[in-house]
């Protein structure tokens, strides 16, 4: 749906204006250098963002901070995260697929008594080893019924979020008690993405300099679109439909939020040595029956573009996200990063940027993306793997993207993403050697597939799994 923008008023132009002067000083600080100390680690995820929902992408939602660190930095054109919103988070935190520890199914809901497995090595723990200071704001959505589960117990100095996930837009200090700061539940009132933004602020400002910071903000918007301050709402009035009026406006109170951070920084003279990340944490959300039965019920707001689909699906507009990265002086202004990446090599990237002990008992799936990124350069990889469950699995080997429908009616789909990114051609009657290479490549991990977490706990409480089968192991 096309989008009628009023001009923004007094606000906007600052918000607008303040994005042109981060485009000029990344433009002026270009020069590549070493960096003098361990950067600081900025890593914003939004949650739910579409494909076209950004103005780097084209989109006609106002996005103004966004445009510029996109236009300072790097586009990832190709980076793939998990389906759901914990897969992602689990990914990026352990450097390793979700099905080697149980959580490659769905998201963990409020009921879950299950979380991230205490065995795995987290990223913030590997970056406290080296010095850092880490702090979590935003939905943890790793694991809440356990205090071992926590983002205290797994790395973070400071927390201030929600754990489950069981909060809405608006904070209300009767509304359900699922606000922390450290372990401890707060009542406040006020918008999510807002009191994110200004925790933030506090943090970067209170910033002791002789360690390096990695702080990590998780937020709600745009898939909570509702009850988006009016100040946001304003510059979209003309458009008709209230759905996708809320939505944008949450997408730009984001990038707000986005460059209240940037300026946080720049006010403590820590821009120049901060790396800065920002994904979605899987595609937009259309409409969508899970394989377990489960209806997605929310009315579909986002704009995937020619993806395919959107959250929850192994197609690209479910696992392909929006996605850059910014640090002035070492990533080139204007980099196009087309090579596939995974959010597991976000993991890798970030310890050896970092100085970070990369050897652990459990080995990371992710590579190394920093000569990609800043350089230019390609790294070896055999396959990404987009996931694999007990329903459904899909992987990608170069420009060939495969997807196996195992729940009835059961189905192979081989698609040349390369040159058919909206996966209308399924080649899989077309190339069946390479379909067998690929179903080979898939069973492969499938056979190191734990199970499921989320299906175990259903089993255990009685309710209904549709369909299940675990592969032998090896």
């Amino acid at each position: 749906m096309d989008l009628k923008l009023t001009r923004p008023g007094a606000r906007g132009n600052r918000r607008a204006w303040f994005g042109l002067l981060i485009a000029l000083a990344f433009t002026v600080t270009a020069v590549p250098m070493l960096a003098a100390a361990a950067p600081n680690i900025v890593y914003l995820l939004a949650d739910d963002l579409g494909w076209n929902d950004v103005g780097f992408h084209g989109g006609k939602i106002h996005t103004p901070t966004l445009d510029s660190l996109a236009t300072g930095g790097a586009v990832f054109n190709a980076l793939y995260s998990q389906p759901f919103s914990t897969q992602t988070r689990a990914a990026l935190l352990t450097g390793r697929y979700p099905m080697r520890y149980g959580l490659q199914t769905l998201s963990l809901e409020p009921s879950s008594r299950y979380g991230l497995p205490k065995e795995e090595r987290t990223l913030p723990q590997a970056l406290k080893a080296s010095g850092y200071r880490t702090a979590f704001l935003g939905h943890w959505l790793l694991g809440h019924a356990r205090r071992e589960h926590w983002p205290g117990q797994r790395g973070f100095d400071l927390f201030y979020g929600s754990l489950s996930g069981g909060v809405d837009s608006q904070l209300r200090r009767n509304a359900i008690a699922d606000w922390y700061r450290n372990d401890r539940i707060v009542k406040e009132d006020g918008y999510v993405t807002d009191l994110l933004a200004r925790e933030a602020d506090r943090i970067i400002s209170a910033h002791d300099r002789s360690a390096p910071l990695f702080l990590m903000a998780a937020f709600n918007t745009p898939a909570q679109f509702h009850g988006v301050p009016k100040s946001y709402l304003d510059p979209y009035r003309n458009v008709p439909d209230e759905a996708r009026r809320s939505y944008a406006a949450a997408v730009t109170a984001l990038d707000s939020a986005v460059g209240s951070i940037v300026a946080a920084l720049h006010k403590r003279g820590m821009l120049d040595n901060t790396l800065i990340v920002f994904q979605s944490d899987n595609g937009g959300a259309v409409p969508l029956r899970y394989v377990t039965g489960d209806r997605d019920t929310d009315r579909p707001a986002a704009d995937n573009g020619s993806n395919r689909e959107g959250r929850g699906s192994l197609y690209e507009g479910g696992l392909r996200v929006v996605a850059l990265a910014s640090w002035p002086g070492r990533i080139p202004p204007g980099t196009i990063v087309t090579q596939p990446l995974h959010v597991t090599d976000m993991y890798v990237t970030l310890l050896t940027l970092a100085g970070a002990a990369l050897e652990q008992p459990r080995k990371p799936d992710g590579k190394n993306a920093w000569p990609v990124i800043a350089e230019g350069k390609r790294i070896d990889r055999n396959d990404i793997l987009l996931n694999v469950d007990d329903f459904s699995g899909a992987i990608r080997v170069e420009e060939w993207k495969l997807i196996l429908h195992a729940s009835l009616p059961s189905r192979i789909e081989l698609f040349d993403i390369d040159n058919d990114p909206e996966e209308s051609h399924n080649l899989a009657s077309k190339y069946p050697g390479r379909v067998k290479e690929l179903v080979a490549r898939l069973n492969e991990y499938a056979y190191d597939m734990v199970p499921s977490l989320h299906l175990e706990e259903l089993i255990a409480a009685g309710r209904p799994v549709f369909w299940r089968a675990n592969p032998p192991r090896r």
